[in-house]
């Protein structure tokens, strides 16, 4: 179920802010993240994960959900090919790849919640009538 046109609006705001800040982070060569533990991998999920949640958060219908996670996947190969040109930092296809298992847990996170809220507010209520005399 769609949310309400107002959050849908400002979840588009957040997501096209966020977009933009994690689209000039990763092209500084100086926030590149450390090599060790997979942290960069972690930080990829993390990033597009947010992005995901807001792209889910904003969208209307299937079609746009659909439609966001193929522009965010885009988003995230303009990234590792943008990385290409920078120095100290490099492509990588695992990264790319980080990127899309972030966007698909962001996006069933917020499918996941959905249900969860819906499910609470649904529920009968239990608590019982008083009478009045």
């Amino acid at each position: 179920m769609p949310a309400p046109v107002t959050i849908r609006r400002l979840a588009w705001a957040a997501l096209v802010g966020a977009g933009a800040v994690v689209f000039w982070a990763a092209l500084q060569p100086d926030l590149a993240p450390p090599g060790e533990f997979h942290a960069d991998k972690l930080i990829h999920v993390g990033a597009f994960a947010v992005l995901g949640g807001l792209a889910a958060l904003a969208s209307a219908s299937r079609l746009s959900l659909l439609l966001w996670f193929v522009a965010l996947t885009g988003l995230g190969a303009g990234i590792e090919i943008a990385q290409a040109m920078v120095p100290d930092r490099s492509m990588s296809f695992a990264d790319l790849l980080s990127d899309i298992g972030g966007i698909s847990a962001g996006m069933a996170a917020r499918w996941f919640l959905a249900a969860m809220g819906s499910a609470r507010f649904l529920r009968p209520n239990r608590v019982e009538s008083v009478e009045t005399p």
